[in-house]
């Protein structure tokens, strides 16, 4: 889980979105500021996430970091992870939180499912 996080950290630092589409697998749904989606064509997947990415270069992304709050397993094969993120800008920072359903595939981890919520970087607990 740790390894995909820190691909996925990677890739966004690249604003990489063919790097990022790698570690989601097919199909998936993600509900974020983009709304509600499923995608079972990569090619529209990484449309979204070179969007994505525009938009973070046009505001100045300079690095994402992670905290992983809770897991749980789903069985053998599937785990339930809450993360927070905080993205840093040029000239600001976004926090956020996500909910991610990982599948393993092939002895590695993949993102089924992306629900972004409101929520801070430093978990208060």
């Amino acid at each position: 889980m740790e390894e995909l996080l820190n691909q996925y950290v990677s890739a966004f630092d690249q604003l990489e979105p063919e790097q990022i589409v790698r570690l989601y697998r097919l199909p998936c749904a993600i509900a974020d500021a983009d709304g509600v989606q499923t995608f079972t064509e990569q090619s529209k997947l990484v449309s979204k996430f070179r969007q994505n990415c525009l938009q973070l270069q046009q505001l100045g992304y300079q690095r994402a970091q992670y905290q992983v709050l809770s897991f749980e397993p789903l069985g053998n094969e599937q785990l339930l992870v809450n993360v927070a993120w905080r993205v840093d800008l040029a000239n600001a920072a976004i926090e956020f939180r996500a909910l991610y359903i990982l599948h393993r595939l092939e002895q590695r981890w993949l993102i089924y499912s992306t629900n972004v919520y409101p929520g801070s970087f430093v978990s208060v607990e």
